[in-house]
């Protein structure tokens, strides 16, 4: 499930490439590809932002162009939980995004931002606390999921 959710994140990460030569229909697609309908987003600062909400943040960032988006780690760290590091380009604006991100249907379906900061990370272990964190949801998460079916199987 894992490799499909990566091939998907991929061709959205390839529409930033800093020149903004995709369709907004084409974006659209790799977006709807990549999110579940029930997606939700948990930014480093707690505010939650919903699939809509998230999807109109990332078009502007395409429709602004010029932003490039490489991929700097894709971790596999439980059942269905992926530990993914992004770098984020624009202009002279230089940034990285950590998320742990919990998959279902092959599709994102939550995410948590990690804050990598220095300002934040007084204690060495927090960043590595805060996967964790999210990793122990992730396996919830997944529990809540299994009970829904009627079947072991």
């Amino acid at each position: 499930m894992s490799y499909q959710f990566e091939l998907a994140l991929r061709q959205y990460i390839a529409a930033f490439d800093g020149t903004n030569n995709i369709s907004p229909t084409e974006f659209k697609s790799r977006f709807d590809n990549l999110y579940h309908k029930d997606f939700t987003f948990i930014a480093k600062d707690g505010m939650t932002l919903t699939r809509e909400q998230v999807y109109e943040r990332e078009a502007s960032k395409l429709a602004n162009g010029g932003t490039k988006v490489t991929l700097i780690h894709f971790r596999k760290i439980g059942l269905d939980c992926i530990d993914v590091k992004l770098g984020l380009v624009n202009g002279k604006e230089e940034r990285t995004v950590r998320a742990v991100t919990t998959i279902t249907d092959r599709q994102a379906v939550t995410s948590k931002e990690i804050d990598e900061s220095p300002a934040s990370n007084h204690f060495i272990l927090t960043p590595t606390s805060a996967v964790m964190a999210a990793k122990c949801a992730n396996a919830v998460y997944k529990w809540k999921e299994f009970g829904t079916f009627q079947t072991n199987m």
